[in-house]
């Protein structure tokens, strides 16, 4: 099933590149994430896709169903879900939950996962917002028609809790509001009454990864402060260099720079 499974992405990636004019190679995005089922059972095809349609907006196209995947087109991008009947690599679900915040104690639960749903989106690079939104929105029909746990993004070591996936999607679907918690990982940090804080995941979305390193302020406000630079970041798909600033959600200014990350390897962006 694993290499039926990088087959068919591989097509389907294929087919997003034929249908799409002028669209070289370099420029696809492929945004991958797992839905934790707690069985072996498949998602049934037909209840998801009248999900899609009637809870969340979308309208499924050049839909392909054969041994437990669903394929199907939306505008600007190929969604491929698919069953695999054994579970997520318990090294790297237990590594994810062993730094989850959000989902406390996620341990027992996900270990208890059976099987897994690999939900992938392909598109342009250039839409990368719209593709994890059009993850959200299938993820979460997943979620809704499955005896599942939760969802779990690989690339960011992220576990997000059944309850709180839906609750974002749907946040996301009626208040436009972007579940910035269910696509990029916080880390909070304090030693010495110093707070410190770093977000792992921009860079899935173009950008460096942030941090603030050693601040006076609470580990709330440090948290604050890099969830709306984030929220502000994507949403306004902003390339920050040297010197120039982010605002807030208390329209606070907040000069950054870039430097090599103390958290984190590589360059960041360093909220001063």
């Amino acid at each position: 099933m694993r290499y039926l499974f990088i087959l068919l992405l591989s097509a389907s990636i294929n087919l997003f590149s034929q249908n799409t004019v002028n669209q070289p190679v370099a420029t696809q995005k492929v945004v991958t994430g797992m839905v934790l089922l707690n069985d072996k059972v498949a998602p049934d095809p037909q209840q998801i896709l009248a999900a899609l349609r009637s809870d969340w907006k979308m309208k499924p196209d050049s839909v392909n169903v054969a041994d437990k995947t669903i394929v199907f087109s939306v505008p600007g991008a190929t969604v491929m879900i698919a069953h695999l009947d054994y579970p997520v690599s318990a090294a790297e679900v237990q590594a994810a939950a062993g730094i989850s915040w959000l989902w406390k104690n996620p341990g027992p639960e996900v270990a208890r996962h059976q099987s897994q749903v690999i939900i992938s989106i392909i598109g342009s690079s250039s839409r990368t917002l719209d593709l994890y939104k059009i993850f959200t929105k299938v993820a979460a029909a997943t979620l809704e028609k499955t005896n599942s746990s939760g969802v779990f993004l690989n690339s960011q070591y992220l576990l997000s809790s059944k309850p709180f996936f839906l609750a974002a999607a749907r946040n996301m679907l009626q208040e436009q509001s972007l579940p910035v918690y269910c696509w990029v990982y916080f880390g909070m940090l304090q030693e010495n009454n110093l707070s410190s804080g770093y977000t792992f995941g921009m860079a899935e979305f173009g950008f460096p990864d942030m941090e603030i390193v050693k601040s006076v302020h609470s580990v709330q406000e440090v948290h604050a402060a890099l969830y709306d630079a984030t929220q502000t970041i994507i949403q306004y798909n902003l390339h920050l260099q040297d010197g120039q600033q982010v605002t807030n959600g208390e329209d606070v200014k907040i000069p950054v720079k870039k430097a090599p990350g103390e958290m984190l390897e590589g360059v960041v962006l360093r909220l001063e």
